[in-house]
């Protein structure tokens, strides 16, 4: 089958829009877990910024390439808002942002990367079966370290049980299993995770159980 001009741009902007989402999730997990202070360094604000353009060009390629632009805007507008770089547009503006809010307008890209580091797993591998497999896995792990990552943030330096990253990510680790954490978050955010990450789980976990499950009958049919 012979690919057009606009659909091989169109791919050249997804690869390179999960390059950016890589970045994105590297520095802000390096930022969140090592510095002190909420406020992002200079050179990951410049970065994410740089990253937020390319999600907004890789969305405009993906829009255009669509059999309705318009029906592919109303289904993926989620995914435009979450790369608009409001962070830096505040910093542009002078507008002063309660430590909150500026935590959660530094973490929202990473909704956008994680959709990114998705579609990897879904290229590199190698069946159709594989790759619903690993989707799931992918899915429930990016799911819990990012959690981790926000809950960190925010709770760090006001939750006394929270002094490090490695408690935050055991901290999600438990609950996304619906075990239950020895950590209670102090902060709204936090609160809002505690209660969000269990029903993530038994929605995720459930899933994959069923579809391991019929594979193995399917496999034993044949």
């Amino acid at each position: 089958m012979k690919i057009d001009s606009s659909q091989q741009i169109a791919r050249l902007f997804d690869g390179i829009a999960i390059v950016a989402s890589l970045l994105l999730l590297v520095s802000l997990s390096l930022d969140i877990t090592m510095r002190k202070s909420y406020v992002l360094s200079p050179g990951v604000e410049e970065l994410q910024f740089i990253v937020c353009m390319v999600f907004i060009t890789d969305f405009v390629a993906q829009a255009m390439n669509a059999p309705s632009a318009r029906r592919y805007f109303r289904r993926n507008v989620l995914m435009l808002l979450v790369s608009i770089p409001f962070l830096n547009m505040c910093h542009w503006g002078g507008v002063e942002l309660p430590r909150g809010l500026y935590i959660f307008l530094k973490c929202l890209p990473m909704a956008r990367g994680m959709v990114g580091v998705y579609q990897l797993v879904r290229y590199i591998t190698p069946t159709k079966v594989s790759a619903i497999t690993w989707s799931y896995i992918a899915l429930i792990i990016l799911a819990t370290y990012i959690a981790a990552l926000i809950f960190f943030a925010y709770e760090e330096g006001v939750n006394r049980a929270v002094g490090s990253f490695g408690s935050a990510l055991w901290w999600a680790g438990l609950n996304v299993t619906t075990v239950g954490a020895p950590i209670f978050a102090v902060t709204p955010i936090g609160k809002v995770l505690t209660v969000i990450l269990p029903g993530l789980g038994m929605i995720l976990f459930p899933l994959f159980t069923v579809y391991i499950t019929h594979l193995v009958q399917r496999t034993n049919g044949r």
